[in-house]
């Protein structure tokens, strides 16, 4: 038996066996969910509405088969935040030579091809300037949240080039937007510069990835390339080349080079640290001197993923917590209804709850601190924190604290370990720099509160938004500045963080959250 299956609100339609798993067929449709779980069914972000036999009713679709004709549609629909703001390096335009300029609509795009987020950047080739930008959730997603379970599907599924395969989908879906948006046809379309994580690279490469998920942890091809664009299938001119950034090793990879190159990190003279917070959270020091970094998992909590009532930075997430003459405040994207909790709600949640003694050292609820009241029993009678009621009801849960502990844990542990490599203190530390969107809207307040940063920091952290793409861009701008960028790479030293002893213990005292400023 056959049964039909129409995508909402994009009509898609699609005919699979009966007993087919919703999530499979949305798959096969193009249509991709979120699954930071894998398809395990314990997250609850695949939750899709489902209308069959005229009955409507919410489903997880990792978890409930097709059985007869329906429609599916998401929950939610909300546009995602903008990534297209980033720390701006003025250059010099001297692209690759061998670009195609001469045509009256020729342009550049550039990518940064995030685990969460995919962005492309569209740029006039007569004198780079950028002409429009768009940003799409990665549809990688709908196989895992983290880059270890992308790798994990690659390496097992028996379907090793699915994960490209969708990975170029993506990148041609938003080289038609943003050309759509200024009257370009992709075909004018004559330099493309890309960069990601070593995963996300490996991945759209093809590359083997064996021996990056596994010991010994390295990667295939670190280098820097350029590729014709037709080799990886891009809808753009057929001469055009891709500029592929190199990695620097392990899961530090071109994203995290761009970073570099976009903030003139290797001239720097003064110690400083560069921080990416996300699923996969990238860290560099500099002391001046010598560069080194190394890469976290710190887990898709900041993302919202893996959080009873966590969601992406759309409409309707609470972003921001604060307390108002006593009175217990948030605010949420687009001034819309709360539906859920953010990456940067979150942190600024438990910070507060924190220093209101409401989450103790060790992470646990307190009854008799401030706001004791808001905290009720779950039906499995464990304690959870109520932020909000209507229209859904939004709220904190105890292994939602541990999640954010696991989290933040990492990111600390492994500046110490930066910090101790260099000889040198968190005092000794000139200025922090956040990267990536999520950091912009970050406080540095806050990310001291919970322990991911040292006390010593604070006053000195600036958020520099998307600086990966912003690599990106000046890779397609400045050729030089993409054949330094090899030098970039194999001049910081990548740490790997499982075969640093101190490594453990750091992790296992980062996991307190403060009581008192170090």
């Amino acid at each position: 038996m056959t049964c039909r299956i129409v995508f909402l609100p994009d009509h898609i339609e699609a005919n699979v066996p009966a007993g087919t798993l919703v999530s499979e067929a949305a798959k096969q449709a193009g249509f991709f969910l979120d699954a930071p779980c894998g398809g395990n069914g314990t997250c609850g972000k695949c939750g899709v509405l489902r209308v069959q036999n005229g009955k409507t009713e919410q489903i997880l679709a990792c978890q409930t088969r097709v059985t007869a004709n329906c429609s599916i549609s998401r929950i939610q629909n909300a546009s995602m935040r903008s990534l297209s703001e980033g720390t701006v390096r003025t250059v010099a335009f001297t692209p690759y030579a061998e670009a195609n300029r001469s045509s009256k609509n020729a342009c550049f795009a550039a990518f940064d091809l995030g685990t969460t987020t995919i962005v492309c950047y569209l740029l006039d080739a007569s004198n780079g300037q950028q002409i429009a930008v768009r940003g799409m959730q990665n549809p990688q997603t709908a196989y895992g949240a983290d880059v270890i379970a992308r790798a994990n599907y690659a390496l097992t599924s028996g379907e090793p080039l699915a994960l490209q395969k969708i990975a170029i989908q993506a990148l041609n879906e938003l080289l038609a937007q943003v050309c759509g948006e200024c009257n370009r046809q992709t075909s004018d379309v004559q330099l493309v510069s890309i960069v990601g994580n070593t995963v996300m690279h490996h991945l759209l490469l093809g590359y083997p990835l064996e021996r990056l998920v596994r010991a010994p942890y390295e990667p295939h091809k670190a280098e820097r390339s350029v590729l014709p664009a037709k080799v990886l299938g891009l809808n753009v001119n057929q001469k055009a080349d891709v500029l592929l950034a190199p990695v620097v090793g392990g899961f530090v990879g071109a994203d995290t080079v761009a970073c570099l190159s976009a903030t003139a990190f290797h001239s720097l003279d003064e110690p400083t640290l560069l921080l990416d917070i996300g699923t996969n959270g990238e860290l560099a020091l500099t002391d001046g001197t010598k560069r080194v970094c190394c890469s976290t998992a710190a887990g898709p909590a900041f993302e919202g993923a893996n959080i009873s009532c966590g969601m992406r930075a759309v409409s309707g997430a609470i972003d921001h917590v604060w307390l108002d003459c006593g009175e217990f405040r948030y605010s949420t994207i687009g001034h819309a209804p709360a539906l859920g909790l953010c990456g940067s709600g979150l942190i600024e949640l438990c910070a507060l709850l924190s220093n209101l003694d409401l989450i103790g050292e060790s992470g646990k609820f307190n009854t008799d601190a401030p706001f004791g009241e808001r905290l009720f029993a779950q039906e499995n009678g464990t304690k959870a924190f109520l932020i909000s009621q209507e229209p859904t009801r939004v709220f904190l849960t105890q292994k939602d604290v541990r999640e954010l502990q696991l989290g933040k844990a990492a990111m600390r542990a492994g500046i110490e370990v930066l910090l101790r490599k260099l000889s040198l203190t968190a005092e000794q530390i000139s200025h922090t720099l956040l990267a990536g969107a999520f950091g912009n809207h970050l406080s540095a307040q806050a990310l001291c509160d919970i322990g991911l940063l040292p006390y010593a920091l604070l006053g000195r952290v600036e958020s520099i938004g998307n600086a990966a793409g912003e690599g990106a861009k000046l890779y397609a701008r400045n050729y030089s500045l993409f054949e330094e960028s090899e030098t970039i790479a194999q001049g910081t030293q990548y740490i790997e963080l499982t075969l640093v002893k101190s490594f453990t213990n750091f992790y296992v005292d980062a996991m307190a959250f403060p009581r008192e400023e170090e």
